[in-house]
């Protein structure tokens, strides 16, 4: 049986929470997993903060008393996606750990889109496992990207002054939204979604050409574990891919003593040279699979009911 966490989860959620897998590595790699923690607070919140939590229990009538899972899943503000962001037990745990999987992401799936959502977004490492799984429930690959890594201790501390790269605002939206649509692949934008600024626990900077043009757009995440940054940098501002990373980590302030890690989707594969240069190395690769919970109708519902009265009318003319 699958249902919502609640406070009689609290000791399975605590024994799981340290033999899953998370789904999201910005989020991973940034303040660890906290599933137990994730899971009250959305349970005392009436699911208004925080990510969703399902348990699974096997009933003793499928031989499975054993067996027990647990799922999160976020539902993102404004949008139509929820992103799977941890899943227990890891599959390399204990045996027929995938079936478990499979029950659960099913039951996610329903639930997500009961409450309105369209797309389920999971990430996982490239050669992982997990990917097999994941496509075995539905889910497709989208997006592709590695992730590079540099230790604070070998970060130089930048002795600038009035850089172009600056805190972006609401006015910047339009741009930064134009930016995207003009720089990444159309099936990608199912996979990550048009960039929110002010989205929680981020920081957005916008970086301007002497035309007065977007030429990119930086997220931050700090977090208590590692700083992750997202760039999105128009192809013609390569040459200034370089300065433009050099200013954002130089927002993370001289006394920044935890890992880094960037994002670099595989669209803009070409901004890990000018990473590479500022000592980032690579760290892992990762994919951003999809699953649709809402099919394309082809004939709406009035359309047909429309059709068949008319071939109802038809026969009672003829007759």
């Amino acid at each position: 049986m699958i249902r919502p966490f609640d406070l009689r989860d609290v000791p399975l959620a605590a024994q799981l929470e340290n033999q899953g897998t998370p789904l999201n590595a910005e989020l991973a790699l940034t303040r660890k997993p906290r599933p137990l923690q994730s899971a009250l607070a959305s349970f005392f919140s009436l699911h208004n903060h925080g990510e969703r939590t399902y348990v699974y229990r096997g009933a003793p009538a499928d031989h499975a008393e054993k067996r027990a899972g647990l799922a999160q899943m976020w539902p993102r503000q404004g949008t139509n996606r929820g992103y799977l962001t941890f899943i227990a037990p890891a599959l390399a745990s204990e045996d027929n750990a995938d079936e478990v999987w499979l029950l659960l992401l099913e039951h996610v799936g329903v639930e997500a889109a009961g409450i309105g959502l369209h797309h389920l977004i999971a990430e996982a490492p490239e050669d992982g496992p997990e990917v097999e799984v994941l496509r075995r429930a539905g889910f497709a690959v989208y997006l592709r990207q590695d992730i590079l890594r540099l230790d604070s201790d070998q970060m130089h501390t930048p002795a600038r002054s009035g850089g172009a790269l600056r805190e972006c605002e609401e006015a910047d939206t339009w741009a930064i939204q134009q930016l995207y649509f003009n720089t990444a692949p159309r099936l990608a934008h199912l996979a990550e979604g048009v960039p929110q600024p002010g989205r929680s626990g981020v920081r957005g900077y916008v970086y301007y050409d002497e035309k007065g043009e977007l030429a990119a757009y930086v997220e931050a995440r700090r977090g208590p574990h590692g700083a992750w940054f997202n760039l999105l940098v128009h192809p013609d501002a390569e040459a200034r891919a370089t300065r433009i990373m050099d200013e954002a980590l130089a927002e993370l302030g001289a006394g920044w003593d935890k890992p880094i890690f960037c994002g670099v989707r595989r669209y803009q594969e070409w901004l890990r040279r000018p990473l590479e240069s500022l000592g980032l190395e690579p760290f892992g690769a990762s994919v951003l699979m999809v699953k649709h919970l809402v099919a394309h109708v082809a004939e709406p519902e009035w359309a047909l009911a429309q059709r068949a009265a008319l071939e109802v009318r038809a026969k009672v003319t003829t007759s």
